[in-house]
This record gives C-alpha cells, structure tokens and sequence, in this order.
C-alpha cells in the first residue's frame, strides 16, 4: 500500500526580532511542535545562526514520519516553518502552535498545504 505524503508550509511575517532569533526558544518551539501533532524527535532539534548578510535561524527535527524545519529572516521580521509527514496530522495543532510560539494572527501568515494520498 502506497504512504500518503502530508505537507503544510507557514509563512509567517510580522514577527518580533527577539523571538526570530532565540536559539533556545527556537529548539523548544521544534519539540513542542512535533508533540502537538502526536510524533517524536528521532534527531535533533538542531538550530543554526545564518550568515551576516542572511540573519536568522536555520532549525529542523527528524521526527518519526519525516521532519519539521524552520527558517527565521530578522531582516525583514519573517519566519517559514514546513512540516513533511508521511502520517496525517492535526493541521489545526500545528497551525495553533506556530502561531502561539512566534506571537502572531491568522491574518500575518500565508498558509500551503500539499497532499497526496
């Protein structure tokens, strides 16, 4: 039996620096994410600061049906959060969560969501 491929991407902006670039906040925010959905971190979360000329965090988990992964932009206030499983999930959770944690409306993300089942 083919696996179904579940897919939403978030494109945040309107975001505060503070929260854009908090290394720690951005790792808790990864595990707590992966939880919201009902999955585990197999690996990670592993955050990276970005280049001086690309200011941000780069951050991402394995999680047990695919990954989550997250990508900050201080510059310009703006985050993108992606989240890839081969297990549906709670799309609401998830968009609930990722609201709460970078302090954001509805009405500041663009939402994308790709499946195939």
């Amino acid at each position: 039996m083919k696996t179904g491929r579940f897919h939403i991407i978030l494109d945040l902006e309107k975001v505060d620096n503070q929260i854009l670039n908090d290394e720690e906040g951005l790792k808790k925010f990864l595990v707590e994410v992966t939880e919201k959905i009902d999955m585990h971190v197999l690996y990670g979360p592993v955050v990276v600061s970005g280049i001086p000329e690309n200011p941000g965090l780069s951050g991402f988990v394995i999680i047990d049906y695919s990954h989550v992964s997250t990508h900050t932009f201080t510059r310009n206030g703006e985050a993108e959060v992606d989240i890839f499983s081969c297990k549906p999930f709670d799309k609401e959770k998830a968009t609930e969560t990722v609201l709460n944690y970078f302090k954001v409306s509805k009405s500041s993300i663009r939402f994308q969501e790709v499946c195939w089942v």
